[in-house]
């Protein structure tokens, strides 16, 4: 998933916004498989929207935090999953040299 957004330390970053992405896995048991049935598995646009809406909201500044808001937000909305993680992005971050991409990864596995 790509998104303009406008998450950062600096002051620049949160008035010239940036180029993110999300990676998004997630793991759980369903029959979809066998059926082809989209009713017994997880509808991906939901899940998008449900990034979108951490990604186009309120303003963080670390990755970090991103990538826990998008964990809460599809731990609440989609309890079916076993098994969740994200990798956040931000392209060409403000760093002291080339560096086209930075990422942070987080994971929740449900406590069984």
């Amino acid at each position: 998933m790509s998104f303009r957004a406008y998450h950062g330390c600096r002051e620049d970053e949160k008035i010239n916004g940036n180029t993110f992405s999300v990676d998004f896995c997630g793991e759980f048991v369903s029959c979809a498989a066998d059926s082809d049935c989209l009713e017994e598995t997880v509808n991906y646009g939901r899940v998008y929207d449900a990034v979108a809406s951490v990604m186009l909201g309120e303003r963080c500044n670390l990755l970090e935090t991103l990538a826990a808001r998008i964990l809460d937000k599809i731990r609440a909305g989609f309890p079916e999953f076993l098994h969740v993680k994200v990798c956040v992005g931000k392209k060409n971050p403000p760093v002291a040299g080339p560096c086209e991409w930075s990422r942070i990864t987080a994971e929740w596995t449900r406590d069984e």
